[in-house]
């Protein structure tokens, strides 16, 4: 076996369902997928909360989602290896209340015990405050709000970005203008490192994104980056295997796919997404994966393998936009239906967001489906609000590199 996929295969069940003493339990535990090979990590639930170590306190503290964002709410953080307490006090005030245990566990790649807690049955819609660790060893207070309730008629504002790969100063910039605008919550489109299985290029990822993913959830797509590798899944909390997976965001039904795998699996995969929009009413629906279906990229360009299997349920489904990252820079398609140019609101247009600090590619304009591209460091805004939809692209200066409608419309 190989280090590269001793690093990247496991069989790592996460914390087992939290005990809510608040609102009840979870009903389910949070897992994450067996890829064949145990990889030494392990796992510690939380009998007592009183074992710490000589780095007790909680960093990298991130609120993330696990289930139904508008009901439930995943939170992380990490210590050092000797601190097993894994609790969050938390409520609709500064004065908690309540409070929810979960569960640890280490990795092969080290980077200390992560831990994580999820809370269930909570009110949609609510601002709740929270800290996390145990004990005296307690993080600061923070915040975050769930979502509106599936299928209700509010203004959504999502964030877009990815690959920053090595270059973690220009991703906290762009986070930190994003942050500015008030993001509802963020898509990260993939390749958050150069190499998963690297912990320390992890930790700088986290660093700087601290301030931020405390109060704000970021939906992750695997990269190709990611490798597989068990720090995504560790650091992570996402519904299903945490890499293929659907979630609800008052009128926005999200889908999210992994396409660093075979031909057989993506192809599989068309017939989960399939079933999946088939079984939403939401009037907005995006799909999110990391390689591009359509891309004027001049390294990657277009993948034709997924050209042919996922636009076309997209089509039969009246999906708005497919966002994606990969090639490094910013592309929007105009609107396509069959692969071929349709009117606004008769097709999806396809966005690739891939300049969150990566080195930027050029792009080839020639190809007809390309309605702009522009290689730059960047992040999108998709604000969703009643029948329509603005899109933004914007760069570290804060200049709009490319601003877009999308109506409601069904292709």
């Amino acid at each position: 076996m190989t280090l590269l996929s001793l690093l990247a295969c496991h069989t790592l069940t996460k914390t087992p369902a939290a005990t809510d003493e608040g609102t009840g339990a979870c009903t389910d535990p949070i897992r994450v997928a067996s890829y064949g090979y145990t990889a030494g990590a392990t796992e510690l639930a939380d009998p007592d909360g009183t074992s710490y170590g000589m780095e007790s306190a909680p960093y990298h503290v991130r609120y993330s989602w696990s289930g139904d964002p508008a009901a439930e709410a995943t939170l992380l953080w990490r210590t050092d290896d000797d601190t097993t307490a894994s609790r969050v006090e938390y409520g609709e005030s500064s004065e908690l209340g309540s409070l929810a245990t979960g569960g640890s566990f280490t990795l092969l790649t080290g980077g200390g015990r992560i831990h994580e807690v999820r809370l269930c049955g909570l009110k949609a819609d609510t601002t709740y405050t929270y800290r996390v660790g145990g004990e005296e060893h307690w993080s600061e207070a923070y915040s975050f709000t769930t979502a509106p309730p599936a299928g209700t008629d509010v203004p959504v504002i999502i964030g877009l970005a990815g690959d920053a790969r090595d270059n973690q100063a220009t991703w906290g910039e762009l986070l930190d203008s994003m942050a500015e605008r008030g993001p509802d919550f963020v898509v990260f489109s993939g390749d958050a490192v150069d190499f998963g299985g690297n912990m320390d290029e992890w930790g700088a990822w986290l660093d700087a994104g601290q301030g931020f993913m405390e109060s704000h959830a970021m939906v992750m797509i695997h990269g190709n980056h990611e490798f597989y590798a068990q720090n995504f899944f560790g650091l992570v909390a996402q519904p299903g295997d945490e890499k293929t997976f659907s979630l609800d965001y008052g009128p926005l039904h999200l889908s999210v796919l992994d396409d660093s795998t075979t031909a057989l699996d993506r192809e599989a995969l068309a017939g989960w997404l399939d079933a999946d929009l088939s079984a939403s009413a939401a009037p907005w629906k995006v799909v999110s994966h990391h390689m591009p279906a359509y891309s004027s990229c001049t390294t990657h360009g277009s993948d034709e393998e997924l050209q042919a299997l996922w636009p076309p349920v997209e089509d039969k489904h009246a999906v708005q936009l497919d966002i994606t990252g990969h090639n490094h820079n910013y592309e929007r398609s105009v609107p396509l239906r069959a692969g071929l140019e349709t009117a606004p609101g008769k097709g999806t247009v396809y966005v690739v967001s891939a300049g969150a600090g990566a080195d930027l590619y050029t792009n080839d304009m020639a190809n007809p489906f390309t309605a702009v591209a522009s290689p730059t460091q960047h992040y999108v805004l998709i604000t969703i609000d009643g029948s329509s939809s603005h899109v933004e692209a914007i760069d570290l200066a804060g200049n709009v590199l490319d601003s877009f409608d999308v109506p409601v419309a069904a292709p």
